[in-house]
Order: C-alpha cells, then sequence, then structure tokens
C-alpha cells in the first residue's frame, strides 16, 4: 500500500512559542513531526501538507470588520501572514527540496512540481488543505491507483488536522481507484488548541473511520 505523509501547519505562529497562536502542546509533538518527515524522505514516500496563508486583512483576523463564509468570524489573532516569520514552517519538518502550491485555481498545477521534490505544500486560508483549490487534482497526480495509507500529524487536533482527515476520507470515498484506502493520525505528532476540542475531534475522526496510531507503532510497520 502506497503510503503518503501529510503535515499540517507546522509553522511558528502555531508551533513556536511566543507565535501569533501558539498551540500549548505544539512543542512536544513536533519531534514526532520530525522523525515522520524524516523517515518519509528516507523511504522516499510521498510527503504532503498544508501551511496557513493569510493576508494582513483575513477575515479570521479579529483586527478587520471582515467575515467569512456564512458570517464566519473566529476572531483569532493576526498569524500566519504570508511573508512574515511566523508564516515559516519549522525547518525540522522541512525537507531540502519542497514546493509551495499557491491558492489558486490551476488546473496545470501537478505539472508545475518539480522532478525530484520531496513535499509538497498547499497553501491554504481556512482549516482544509482541500480549501486549496489545486489540492484534489495534485493527489491524483501524485497517488496513482491502489489503496493509500494516509498518515496525518501536526496542528491542531481541533481545526485543521481535523479537517485535513475528514477531507482525505473524502478524497478516497470519491476515488474507486483507491478502495482500500486509510487515513491514520499520529497521536503523539498532533496538539488540540484545547483539551475538550481535542478530545471531540479525535472521537469524530474514530467515528468515520480514521485510526490513531504512535509514531513508533508507525515506523514500525
Amino acid at each position: 500500500m502506497k503510503r503518503v505523509f501529510v503535515d499540517v501547519d507546522t509553522q511558528y505562529d502555531f508551533c513556536a512559542p511566543g507565535g501569533a497562536l501558539f498551540v500549548a502542546g505544539a512543542p512536544a509533538a513536533m519531534e514526532p513531526c520530525a522523525r515522520l518527515v524524516r523517515a518519509a524522505v528516507e523511504a522516499g514516500d510521498v510527503v504532503v501538507g498544508s501551511v496557513d496563508s493569510h493576508a494582513h486583512d483575513a477575515w479570521e483576523f479579529a483586527t478587520n470588520g471582515n467575515l467569512g463564509p456564512e458570517g464566519a468570524k473566529p476572531n483569532f489573532p493576526p498569524h500566519c501572514v504570508k511573508g512574515t516569520p511566523g508564516w515559516l514552517k519549522l525547518p525540522r519538518t522541512l525537507p531540502e527540496r519542497f514546493y509551495f502550491v499557491p491558492c489558486v485555481d490551476d488546473a496545470n498545477a501537478a505539472a508545475r512540481i518539480p522532478a525530484g521534490t520531496q513535499a509538497v505544500y498547499f497553501e491554504k486560508e481556512v482549516y482544509s488543505l482541500f480549501a486549496n483549490p489545486n489540492a484534489a487534482r495534485v493527489l491524483d497526480a501524485l497517488c496513482p491507483a491502489g489503496p493509500v495509507e494516509f498518515v496525518v500529524f501536526g496542528v491542531a487536533t481541533d481545526y485543521c488536522v481535523r479537517a485535513a482527515a475528514l477531507g482525505l476520507v473524502a478524497w478516497s470515498a470519491e476515488r474507486p481507484d483507491r478502495a482500500g484506502s486509510r487515513v491514520v493520525v499520529a497521536s503523539d505528532a498532533i496538539a488540540a488548541v484545547t483539551e475538550a476540542g481535542g478530545t471531540a475531534a479525535l472521537d469524530e475522526l474514530q467515528r468515520a473511520g480514521i485510526a490513531l496510531r504512535t509514531t513508533d507503532a508507525l515506523l514500525a510497520g
């Protein structure tokens, strides 16, 4: 079974103390995240992921009056503004050769990925990596027909990890030629904004058929 590692938002603003939207449990999760990325690169497995990418006036931010879909307004502090230090990924989660896919519809997005790329990251403005209009088509290109095991890790469990995992279940279900695919969350390589939110998210993911396994168990095969 083909294995794809899915790195969700391991960026400074979420994962480093002092980050604009720091997730308290993130530092403990980063070494398992880094181990998973290293293992993927060493095995030649596919790494995909997401990076939160905002403009200064993003509707999520409490600093403006802009509203999101259906009037949503989470009032987060400004974070992951593209071009700022907080937007950057932690170096230990970044392979040597990587490619960022802009959040702009591009029918040729997959063809633009350079040969030899070790990781592909989808820029996004909301929780799910599938908010990037190129995500599904790039995954189609990176994952030929046959079952796929997606190993999901990163932050935050109750927001973007949850959305990525559920999105991958939906992507697999919509493709009969990927029958038998599964999604696994690395249970020690994630962190939640709140304990209650993280518990609720993991309960929901398990009800959706998503397994939880430790990094040691995943890397042991």
